[in-house]
């Protein structure tokens, strides 16, 4: 009778030890993946990108990154964020050499994968989402429509660049490569001191964390701006996701980087834009990280 409660008592433990266990391998990556990156930049000496894994606090680990489309570019590890389960880890994608500068545009370079070499000596290509670098053309005489005037972001999510014109010109759109049904929505705004046509709507932007201004898609381009006036593009995420039950996790895009431009051109034809550079990055929550640990999880 007297080893009866010391049974209950290991097998109770037992129960809870099974559990415990049940619960950690129910919150294992099967291995170290990537986040989803949407970035579009310049191809050329200086342009750097940041990339964002997750990988077990146990088991297989990411010790080097290689990116076959760029061979001589630098790679440097950030500092982890850790969650209950999982590490999050960045690593610094950086152009170091000089690009060769083209007399014609080339194609841009597409980027999807990245070789991650891991702790147990193996190696495989892994999926990183939409990388794309353009190079960048000549311009001899160094001409520009713009004078750069202040620009800068906030923890927001929201950003803007206000520049003055050097000339008269006429402002002839936007180029986003952005893809608009995508989640999070990128939401583009313009001031201008010279927009006639929709009086009284050029506002401040208050410590990078309020954007205003008129909708870029409600913009009836070509637009005449004189010399001197000064030009805001500001842009903001919205989540798309907020009033439903889906998570951050489940974004098409956690991490984005690219720079948005306000194509102009000048009387003689000379043709130049102004850019703001688009940085938004998810704060996930453990939520968001479980989310994205189960979707791995059922992957075939």
């Amino acid at each position: 009778m007297k080893k009866r409660p010391l049974v209950i008592v290991f097998l109770l433990a037992l129960v809870s030890w099974a559990g415990n266990l049940w619960v950690y391998e129910k919150n294992q990556l099967p291995e170290p993946v990537f986040l989803s990156h949407f970035i579009d930049l310049p191809l050329e000496q200086g342009t750097s990108f940041k990339l964002s894994y997750l990988e077990n606090h146990r088991g297989l680990h990411i010790v080097n990154v290689e990116v076959p489309e760029l061979p001589l570019a630098s790679i440097n590890f950030l500092n982890k964020n850790r969650y209950t389960y999982q590490d999050y880890q960045s690593v610094l994608i950086a152009l170091e050499q000089p690009a060769q500068e083209a007399e014609q545009p080339a194609p841009p370079l597409h980027i999807t994968q990245v070789r991650a070499r891991f702790s147990d000596g193996s190696s495989r290509l892994l999926d990183i989402g939409h990388v794309t670098l353009t190079p960048t053309g000549k311009n001899p005489d160094k001409r520009s429509l713009f004078e750069f005037s202040s620009g800068g972001s906030s923890n927001q999510n929201a950003g803007y660049a206000l520049a003055a014109t050097k000339e008269d010109l006429i402002l002839t759109g936007i180029d986003n490569p952005y893809p608009v049904q995508s989640s999070p929505r990128m939401n583009l705004y313009i001031d201008t001191l010279s927009l006639e046509q929709e009086p009284g709507y050029l506002t401040s932007l208050r410590s990078g964390d309020k954007v205003e201004g008129l909708p870029a898609e409600d913009i009836s381009f070509p637009l005449a701006v004189k010399k001197g006036s000064y030009v805001r593009l500001s842009y903001r995420f919205e989540d798309a996701n907020t009033d439903t039950s889906e998570h951050k996790g489940t974004k098409d895009f956690n991490q984005i980087e690219e720079a948005v431009r306000l194509k102009a051109q000048a009387p003689d034809g000379f043709k130049d834009d102004m850019a703001v550079h688009i940085r938004f990055e998810s704060d996930l929550s453990d939520s968001d990280i479980q989310t994205i640990v189960q979707a791995r999880r059922e992957l075939p």
